[in-house]
């Protein structure tokens, strides 16, 4: 197996234990999101996100029983804090650029305090364009943008852009007291997104349903039910709101990622949506839409990390939609064998798919600039 370069579309940043309590907790209290040392009598590091309280060595840590794995945890961690850590391990997996989201944030957008939602998505933006400024032709950061209130995402989105930030990541739903996203209060926001060309992310964790990772107790009997349904809570927004609720077909440059669902729900995506769109959609007088699933699907582009059945997805979407991500530094994440892993997972497409969905495809989605080693298309 040749070693080649390949790029992360999906891969995070650890937020500093204090990042929300030094430039908040005056504000807010105890309200603000914060590190806590003990909950419902658990003793343990635990995250409170504002909201919900997340065991961080269940999510975070993953398994420690071996020296080797304490010290490869250690290196994670570090390369939150520190750019150069980071760069170093991404030189050691073969990486050459990530996009980089956010960990806690994701947590803090089901914050029911909307205007703390907003402030922890300034203050996350803030930090992550800093922290990304140290390498800027390989790490790309998504902004965090609330959108309870369309003005001040669009002020946001204007903010980050000028800040260098490469996507923002919205609530993957709207909440249920919220107007839906094809409403046309939020087509301020769309319209600015597509004029500067700035990619929209859909990431789990950020709607309505709640990670596993935020159960305790006898609520874990919900752990395969909650665990299913938000890997799969955006997808039902992106036919009901983004095509069938005509944004797609107002905004036609805009453009849309699916981040961390994987890919092998699209056949039936594919299948579902032309099933509504050709059939039940007439029958039950639904708006008209102006194009075909396929020509909608070809502006939506979908992160995966290990998915074994891409090669179903690939015959069901074009495959420069589809985009590797390595979820660096999460507990699953592909680091140090990202090599390996796209290897195994891609090979059986062929060299130029496999380049194209570990490589080029995010970077042409992003106009990541890419060295002269490995800089032409593929084929």
């Amino acid at each position: 197996m040749d070693k080649q370069l390949i790029v992360s579309s999906d891969s995070h940043i650890i937020e500093p234990e204090d990042l929300f309590e030094r430039a908040l907790g005056q504000r807010y209290g105890d309200a603000t999101p914060r590190y806590v040392e003990e909950h419902l009598g658990q003793r343990g590091k635990h995250y409170f996100t504002g909201y919900e309280y997340i065991r961080v060595d269940e999510i975070v840590e993953g398994d420690e029983a071996t020296e080797e794995s304490r010290r490869l945890q250690q290196e994670l961690l570090e390369a939150s804090l520190d750019p150069a850590v980071r760069i170093r391990c991404l030189d050691k997996d073969g990486v050459w650029a990530e996009i980089v989201n956010a960990t806690w944030m994701l947590y803090s957008m089901r914050v029911k305090d909307d205007d703390l939602a907003r402030d922890c998505c300034a203050v996350y933006n803030a930090f992550v364009a800093e922290y990304c400024s140290h390498q800027p032709k390989r790490l790309f950061a998504t902004a965090m943008i609330h959108m309870e209130d369309v003005d001040w995402a669009c002020r946001e989105l204007e903010r980050v852009v000028k800040l260098g930030h490469k996507s923002v990541l919205i609530n993957c739903d709207t909440r249920p007291e919220w107007p839906y996203y094809r409403d046309p209060v939020y087509d301020p926001f769309w319209a600015r997104a597509e004029e500067m060309d700035v990619p929209i992310t859909l990431h789990i964790i950020t709607g309505n349903v709640r990670d596993p990772f935020t159960l305790f107790g006898e609520e874990r009997r919900n752990t395969a039910r909650d665990g299913m349904n938000i890997l799969y809570e955006a997808i039902p927004v992106l036919l009901n709101e983004f095509i069938m609720g005509g944004i797609m077909d107002r905004f036609p440059r805009l453009k849309l990622v699916l981040s961390e669902y994987e890919v092998s729900w699209l056949p039936y995506f594919m299948f579902r949506g032309r099933q509504m769109i050709d059939a039940f959609g007439p029958a039950l007088h639904l708006r008209r839409i102006e194009g075909t699933i396929e020509e909608y699907m070809g502006r939506v582009y979908h992160g995966f990390i290990d998915d074994s059945w891409v090669e179903h997805a690939v015959a069901a979407v074009d495959h420069r939609t589809m985009m590797w991500g390595s979820d660096f530094p999460h507990a699953r994440c592909t680091y140090p064998n990202s090599q390996r892993i796209v290897h195994d997972t891609l090979a059986k497409l062929g060299e130029a798919k496999m380049a194209d969905l570990s490589y080029y495809n995010c970077a042409r989605l992003y106009g990541i600039e890419l060295p002269p080693s490995r800089a032409p298309a593929a084929a």
